[in-house]
């Protein structure tokens, strides 16, 4: 009788504790941190929780989406900044009041007026909420250095944005992080990687959800063409890659590589590469959320997406240089590093064995 309990405590007990020594070891808890970077980097002080960087590729000037999130109330803004200038970043004034947490962000170019900034804001539900729980798009024109809204666009339902990419004036993709409806169903979304994320699409005033069943889907870019889109998975360690209808907006999945990181933002490069910063152990970067004094490893990856998307670590340091990397912007032979939660960015310089890859 009591061989039949113990068999039968162990057949319970078996699957979670496979599922949470699976979950550890995808974590990266285990991996060996080699630091590496072919370059240098300065300390760019002045700008808390760097969490988004996209940088115009005419002038170098970068737009930098802020928000201390250890300090949520406060809110936060964006900050521009000339790649390789080693100035204080400025705060762009704005139109909307105290109501201003950005998160992902993406530069639309007009050749016939007003370039267009496209940006994830989490406004709260609830005076004094220090979650962000709403999501909506605000599209602003930047005017002599400042940011005048244009539009806000709303989510059908009450799901967690992450991240968007512009597409024309007035038209964007953004991934869903968490499709939850519920603050609780999000916390079993992260902590149980269930696939209830996904894409959603912003047109004629209105942002709908086109796909699902996706992990944590964080980054988001449309190609030059307009014909492919690529989103970044954090904890389902995944860069997707769709092709989409000009017509309708709708997407087709083609291809999906496994990436052994937690993948954040994605950015262009000139070549038509695509970069993305990871945390390659994100037990560590969640500890690091909680206390600043935790490290958490930082990491830049370029994939060649036109090659058989093949990748190049460019970046791994252990978090003594920058702590929780969430975007690797490039810039002719300059690299922006932003973070979650550091005071700081990194402004860096490739070195030539990087360029010539």
């Amino acid at each position: 009788m009591l061989k039949k309990c113990l068999i039968g405590i162990t057949v319970l007990l078996l699957p979670p504790a496979v599922f949470v020594m699976d979950t550890v070891i995808d974590s990266g808890a285990y991996k060996t941190i080699e630091p590496h970077f072919a370059g240098t980097c300065s300390t760019v002080e002045g700008v808390v929780g760097a969490e988004d960087i996209t940088i115009d590729p005419t002038s170098g000037l970068a737009y930098i989406s802020a928000h201390d999130r250890r300090n949520w109330t406060k809110g936060g803004g964006i900050y521009i900044y000339q790649t390789g200038s080693h100035s204080k970043p400025t705060l762009m004034s704005h139109d909307l009041g105290d109501t201003f947490y950005p998160h992902g962000v993406s530069l639309w170019k007009n050749p016939h007026g007003a370039d267009r900034l496209f940006v994830v804001n989490h406004p709260p539900s609830a005076p004094g909420s220090e979650q962000r729980s709403d999501s909506e798009v605000i599209i602003f024109e930047i005017i002599d250095g400042a940011l005048k809204r244009a539009k806000t666009l709303t989510t059908d339902l009450p799901y967690s944005l992450n991240d968007v990419a512009a597409i024309t004036s007035d038209s964007f993709y953004a991934t869903i992080d968490k499709g939850s409806l519920t603050r609780f169903g999000r916390l079993l979304e992260s902590f149980g990687r269930l696939a209830r994320g996904g894409i959603a699409y912003g047109k004629n005033g209105s942002i709908t959800k086109l796909t699902s069943d996706l992990i944590y889907p964080n980054g988001i870019q449309v190609s030059r063409d307009s014909s492919k889109v690529y989103v970044s998975e954090s904890t389902g360690e995944r860069l997707l890659t769709y092709a989409r209808d000009k017509q309708t907006g709708t997407l087709q999945l083609i291809d999906e590589m496994t990436i052994d990181s937690g993948l954040d933002n994605l950015e262009w490069d000139s070549e038509g590469n695509l970069w993305v910063a990871g945390h390659p152990q994100m037990l560590k970067y969640l500890e690091h959320s909680k206390n600043h004094a935790n490290l958490s490893a930082s990491q830049v990856l370029r994939i060649n997406v036109n090659e058989g998307m093949s990748v190049d670590e460019i970046y791994l340091n252990n978090g003594e240089a920058i702590s929780g990397s969430s975007v690797g912007a490039p810039y002719e032979d300059h690299l922006l590093i932003g973070s979650v939660y550091e005071p700081f960015i990194l402004d860096c310089t490739l070195g030539q064995s990087v360029k010539a890859q």
